[in-house]
C-alpha cells in the first residue's frame, strides 16, 4: 500500500530522535559541587604521594589518609607499610618506592593473619638479639626526680643515679623506682608504650622483682625512634619478690646481682606484639611531609569556609536590600501624593480631550476618552466578580460598584465635553452661569423659608 513506506519513514525518524535524546542525556554529566570537587582533588594529591620504604617516618601517611576521609584505604595502607616494616626487621631487601595508591593496592592483597605471625617472630628475634636493650648506668650522673614521684614526700630516698627507694619509718622498703633508658639499635621505630623489666639471667630464676615500666607522664610518643634512647619510669610495689630487707641498700644489692652475671631483661606484653596495636602506634611517627600536607588541608578548608562565609554574608546583605526595597514599595503612598496623581490625571485627560476636539473633532475626542475610561473600568468590573465575597450584602455592594464602573466612561466623557464647551462657547458659559445662579437662588429661598416659618 502507498501509505506503508511513508509510515516506515516516519517510524525511522522517531527512533532516530529517541536515540539522539537518550545519547544526549547519557552524555550529560551531573554538576559537581565545589566541596565534592575539592575533596576529589585532595584525595588525588594524597594518592600521588611517593612512599620511600627506607623512610622510618612513612607510617604517618596513614594519618593523612584518614584526614581526607579514606578510612577504608587507610587500613590497606597500614597493612602495606607494616609489611615493609617487617621486611626491614627481617633483614629482607627493601622494595622500590611507590605511590600511596600503589601501596593501598598492595595492602588489599596481604593477609593480616600471616602478618601477625611474622610480627610475633620478629619481636622474639629483636629481644633475643638485644636490639631493643634496657640500659641503666649505676655509676652515671645524677638524674632529676620525675614529677610523678613528688607526692611520695620524705618516704622517697634516692640511693643512686635514677634510683629511688620508698621506705617506711622502720626502714622497710615499700617500693622502688628506676629511671631506665631503652636503646633501639635498629633502623626502624619500635612501638613500646609499656613493658616489664626483670633482673636475672636467661633460664634462671629472676634475682629481683618484676618491675613495670611506662612512659613518663609528660611523654606522648609511644615508640622508640631508630638509633635512639628513650627513657621510662619503672616501679615495683611493696611485697614484690626479691626486695632487699630493711637496712640493706638497694643499690648495693643490685650491684651484687650484676656481679653474679645478672642483666636487665625486657618482657614485652603479649598485646604489644599484636600487629594492630603496633600499626596504631607506628602512625604516631613524626613526619614533616605529612604535617605539611595536613596543614595545607586545614588552610584550604579554612579558606573555603571564609569564602563560604563571605558569600553567605553577601547573599544576606543582598536579601536585606531586597527586603528593604520590598518594604518601601509596599508602604502606602501619602494622601497628598495620591490626590496630586488623581487631579494630574484628570487635568491631563481634559487637556488631551480639548486638543483632539479643537484640532480634529469632538466626536473623535469623545471616542478616545470613552475608550480610555472603558478599559480600566472593564478590568475593575471583572476583578469585582472574580475575587469572591459576592454573597449576601457583598453581592449588593458588587452590583453597586459594577454600575459605577459601567457608568464611569459615559459620565467622564460627558464631563469632559461639558468642560470643553464651557471653554470654547460663550453661549454655553452664559447658560451655565444662569443655571448656577438659579441653583443659588433656590438654595437661598429654601434657607429663608426655613428661617421664617420654622
Amino acid at each position: 500500500m502507498a501509505w506503508q513506506p511513508a509510515l516506515a519513514q516516519w517510524l525511522g525518524w522517531a527512533v532516530l530522535v529517541i536515540c539522539l535524546a537518550a545519547s544526549g542525556g547519557a552524555g550529560a554529566q551531573p554538576k559537581t559541587s565545589p566541596a565534592v570537587a575539592q575533596a576529589d582533588k585532595t584525595q588525588e594529591r594524597l594518592l600521588a604521594q611517593q612512599v620511600d620504604p627506607t623512610d622510618s617516618a612513612r607510617f604517618a601517611w596513614g594519618r593523612a589518609a584518614e584526614a581526607v576521609g579514606q578510612g577504608a584505604d587507610a587500613i590497606y595502607l597500614r597493612l602495606a607499610l607494616a609489611d615493609d616494616w617487617l621486611r626491614a626487621l627481617e633483614g629482607a631487601p627493601a622494595p622500590a618506592g611507590s605511590s600511596i595508591e600503589a601501596a593501598i593496592a598492595r595492602g588489599r592483597e596481604l593477609d593480616p593473619y600471616f602478618l601477625e605471625r611474622r610480627a610475633r617472630a620478629a619481636w622474639t628475634a629483636i629481644l633475643q638479639a638485644q636490639q631493643l636493650r634496657a640500659a641503666w648506668d649505676r655509676d652515671g650522673p645524677e638524674v632529676p626526680r620525675p614529677p610523678e614521684l613528688d607526692a611520695l614526700g620524705a618516704e622517697l630516698v634516692q640511693e643512686g643515679p635514677g634510683l629511688w627507694v620508698r621506705r617506711a619509718q622502720d626502714g622497710r622498703p615499700r617500693g622502688l623506682y628506676l629511671w631506665l633508658g631503652v636503646r633501639n639499635a635498629l633502623a626502624e621505630p619500635l612501638p613500646l608504650p609499656e613493658f616489664a623489666l626483670q633482673l636475672g639471667r636467661p633460664g634462671l630464676q629472676p634475682a629481683a622483682p618484676l618491675t613495670q615500666c611506662a612512659l613518663p607522664r609528660y611523654s606522648t610518643r609511644q615508640l622508640v625512634p631508630p638509633q635512639s634512647t628513650q627513657h621510662y619510669l619503672c616501679s615495683a610495689a611493696e611485697g614484690g619478690y626479691g626486695l632487699p630487707p630493711a637496712g640493706v641498700s638497694w643499690l648495693a644489692q643490685m650491684g651484687h646481682w650484676f656481679s653474679q652475671g645478672a642483666a636487665l631483661q625486657t618482657v614485652i606484653p603479649q598485646h604489644d606484639q599484636a600487629l594492630s596495636r603496633t600499626v596504631r602506634i607506628l602512625v604516631q611517627v613524626d613526619n614533616p611531609a605529612v604535617d605539611g600536607f595536613l596543614r595545607g588541608l586545614r588552610e584550604s578548608a579554612e579558606n573555603q569556609q571564609q569564602q563560604q562565609r563571605a558569600q553567605a554574608t553577601a547573599a544576606a546583605a543582598s536579601k536585606a536590600q531586597e527586603a528593604a526595597a520590598a518594604r518601601r514599595a509596599a508602604e502606602p503612598q501619602p494622601l497628598w501624593l495620591k490626590r496630586l496623581i488623581f487631579w494630574g490625571g484628570v487635568l491631563g485627560a481634559l487637556v488631551l480631550y480639548g486638543l483632539l476636539a479643537h484640532h480634529v473633532s469632538v466626536a473623535v475626542a469623545s471616542g478616545v476618552l470613552w475608550l480610555g475610561l472603558a478599559i480600566p473600568s472593564a478590568i475593575y468590573l471583572r476583578s469585582i466578580w472574580t475575587m469572591g465575597g459576592t454573597d449576601g450584602w457583598g453581592k449588593l455592594v458588587a452590583i453597586v460598584l459594577s454600575g459605577a464602573a459601567i457608568a464611569a466612561p459615559f459620565v467622564g466623557t460627558l464631563a469632559a465635553y461639558t468642560a470643553y464647551k464651557l471653554v470654547v462657547s460663550a453661549q454655553a458659559r452664559r447658560k451655565a452661569i444662569l443655571f448656577l445662579l438659579g441653583v443659588i437662588v433656590v438654595i437661598v429661598l429654601n434657607a429663608l423659608e426655613r428661617w421664617l416659618f420654622w
